[in-house]
């Protein structure tokens, strides 16, 4: 509910006051967690993409999440399945493009080689799926949070490394009083880590009030129940995602960037499918497979050439990933 729902008052000025204070957090909450996301992985000896791809994306991905769940709870679990197909194409046709444009986005080879394969691996399981008898069931849910168990234990197991090493590095320094060595005190990795939690926080609140006050206007404006769905409800959800790549990109954090992109892309397909799979068995449209599951398979599998040529993402391959995005929003009025 809103706020001037429960005072009695309301009033295209106010929508467009709430919308500014929603625009308004989503900046600062956005700029909160790249910061500390950033600092707690130099604190701990973990590198930004696998923040990125874990806490951050997961974080993200919360909207993504609630949208879902509320649609399978009230058997409308087709939604569910059409909000996560097209946030994941507007976050490597949007989000990525955006963030390129930006910025110049680097990528390490060992992105090339384990998680953006296994982006695109799952989002292929995840179609192979939907297509093999047109709907999710149960058992398709338990297989999607199998491999998202799989993948969570993989970063762990990642993170768990790159700590060892970085402990290892640290106790050497020590032993030799270098000057290059930073001991960061526990008080202060808590710090970064509330701290990036706080903004995400801020950030899914700012995204909330942006979505309903937008809503509120368009429905003032006498904008269609369909045109609200197909904009406000893809792109609000995945409006976190959006704020932090703008921060994160004019930060320069591009491995947060990056990260954060293809973990909430695994996040919706094996989470929020999986759960919303097991809540209610979903029946996928065959109108699904004309536009929308083909450019998700497109999407994710262009990502590829396009970051192992030069290892980086460039402007005008941005801007080649927001016109894909402008193209699948014209496909999906036009059929």
């Amino acid at each position: 509910m809103m706020p001037e729902q429960l005072l009695g008052v309301s009033g295209m000025p106010l929508q467009i006051a709430y919308l500014l204070v929603g625009v308004g957090l989503l900046w600062i909450g956005a700029d909160l967690l790249v910061k500390n996301a950033s600092q707690f992985a130099t604190a701990v000896g973990v590198s930004p993409i696998i923040v990125g791809l874990s806490v951050v994306s997961l974080g993200t991905s919360a909207p993504e999440l609630v949208v879902s769940l509320m649609a399978a709870f009230k058997h409308s679990a087709g939604l569910s399945i059409g909000n996560i197909i097209g946030s994941n194409i507007a976050n490597i046709g949007l989000i990525l493009g955006v963030g390129a444009i930006i910025t110049p986005l680097n990528v390490e080879k060992s992105w090339v080689k384990r998680e953006v394969p296994f982006m695109i691996g799952v989002t292929l399981v995840f179609s192979f799926i939907a297509y093999r008898g047109y709907e999710l069931n149960q058992l398709d849910g338990v297989v999607l949070l199998g491999l998202m168990v799989a993948f969570m234990y993989y970063l762990a197991r990642y993170a768990r490394k790159e700590m060892n090493e970085f402990k290892e590095i640290q106790r050497e320094l020590l032993h030799q009083d270098s000057p290059d060595v930073q001991v960061v005190s526990v008080m202060k990795k808590l710090g970064y880590l509330l701290g990036a939690l706080l903004g995400l926080g801020i950030l899914i609140l700012g995204s909330n009030i942006t979505v309903n006050s937008g809503k509120t206007l368009a429905v003032m404006l006498g904008v269609s129940d369909m045109i609200i769905g197909l904009t406000l409800i893809a792109i609000g959800t995945s409006l976190p995602e959006l704020a932090t790549t703008i921060v994160g990109a004019i930060r320069k954090e591009t491995d947060i960037v990056v990260g954060n992109v293809i973990g909430s892309n695994i996040f919706n397909l094996l989470l929020i499918g999986g759960v919303v799979a097991i809540i209610h068995p979903v029946a996928i449209q065959k109108n699904l497979f004309f536009i929308n599951i083909p450019m998700l398979i497109f999407t994710s599998l262009i990502v590829l050439p396009i970051m192992r040529i030069k290892l980086n993402i460039q402007r005008y391959e941005g801007f080649f990933l927001l016109a894909l995005y402008v193209l699948f929003i014209y496909l999906t009025f036009r059929v």
